[in-house]
């Protein structure tokens, strides 16, 4: 018997099943407001990041909900089994770890965990150059793919594989899109076929040299329906997941912002808000001032959401922390600056507002963050 018992229990310790089964990451009561951090691929998926420290920041500043980035299809935060040879670190489930550490508060509420998705494939486009969006002079991109692929090709349909698979293994509150857009890298030939078929023009709109104009508005328009299509795939694949209960994660997007006119959205690099809004249920805005606008600046972007009469309880309004400077290690704007924007991103009907990303936020930003949104009663 002793022998037996000593058998199973190293079995169990070999499994380790409470750490290989992903805690749930949606909470089943979310909060009215939305007080959310977005963490890095890079802490992620460091084994020596304090998990500890980092969720006492979270109390700290009374945040109630926590974006992990979970990598790329071609570089993921776990083993996925579709595509084994992507993982970070095969073995390791890093996202449940972070999840562990940081779905609970101080008190024992849950958090809205929700999940992002960087749409980039820089080391795909190295192996096969193909997938590469291309330019009007014919360079070709180093991270973005082809409009065509992303509507009808490789590139797109393994993203839309990848949000199912994390749909499914972790039900999380959102799955968020980062860098998806379509800019001068999308005017391949295969591109202009695509062009030609989805909005029946023989040829691009052209500028006095020749070239394929990027500028032009119908060029902007198509690039939109592309994105919208390709979200469209990702949210019926999600209503799949599970029997049905798929649908219940929200497929978020993130967009740039026009300063020059903020309500209308990005339609040249295909972020059109009102289409792209018409297949994906969140658009988290980036309202990054870079150090160079002011903080008053995104109050006049939600002001001008709202005087388009979008829905504001489907926009997340993202504050950035990055400021003109060195790349590596990037600059970071001031925590004045940060948390005066964070006050004017919670208005003109907005309840929910991210800062991003942890990298950048120094003890003085996360109390500048707690003096915002988790004042000191009295």
């Amino acid at each position: 018997m002793g022998s037996l018992l000593a058998v199973v229990v190293v079995a169990v310790v070999v499994a380790r099943p409470w750490q290989d089964v992903p805690p749930p990451l949606r909470s089943s009561s979310p909060p009215q407001s939305l007080r959310s951090v977005s963490v890095d691929f890079g802490i992620v998926t460091d084994p020596a990041t304090d998990w500890a420290a980092l969720d006492g920041h979270l109390d700290e500043v009374g945040a109630t909900g926590v974006e992990l980035n979970a990598g790329r299809v071609e570089f993921t935060a776990f083993d996925w089994d579709a595509y084994p040879d992507a993982a970070a670190e095969p073995g390791s489930d890093h996202l449940a770890r972070a999840a562990r550490a940081l779905r609970l508060t101080a008190d024992g509420e849950q958090r809205q965990i929700g999940l992002i998705v960087d749409a980039f494939v820089p080391v795909w486009i190295t192996q096969d150059p193909s997938i590469a969006g291309v330019a009007p002079d014919g360079t070709s991109a180093t991270s973005t793919a082809s409009a065509t692929q992303l509507a009808r090709g490789a590139v797109g349909d393994r993203l839309v594989q990848y949000v199912a698979a994390l749909g499914a293994r972790y039900e999380p509150s959102q799955i968020a899109i980062t860098e998806l857009f379509l800019d001068r890298y999308s005017f391949g030939d295969d591109d202009l076929e695509l062009f030609r078929e989805m909005t029946g023009a023989i040829d691009w709109p052209r500028t006095a040299d020749g070239l394929p104009d990027d500028s032009d508005a119908a060029v902007g328009a198509w690039r939109t329906e592309v994105l919208a299509g390709l979200l469209t795939r990702m949210r019926s694949a999600l209503d799949a997941v599970d029997g049905g209960r798929g649908a219940q994660i929200e497929l978020a997007m993130e967009v740039q912002v026009d300063w020059d006119d903020p309500g209308r959205g990005s339609p040249g690099v295909g972020q059109d808000y009102d289409v792209l809004l018409r297949a994906a249920d969140r658009l988290v805005v980036w309202a990054y001032l870079f150090g160079v606008l002011p903080a008053t600046d995104v109050g006049r972007l939600t002001a001008a959401l709202a005087g388009e009469g979008y829905d504001m309880s489907r926009f997340t309004i993202s504050v950035g922390m990055w400021a003109p400077g060195s790349v590596d290690p990037p600059d970071a704007i001031s925590p004045e600056l940060m948390a005066e924007a964070v006050e004017q991103a919670a208005t003109n009907g907005v309840t929910d507002v991210n800062v991003t990303p942890t990298s950048l936020l120094t003890d003085e930003d996360w109390a500048a963050l707690a003096a915002v949104w988790n004042p000191t009663p009295g």
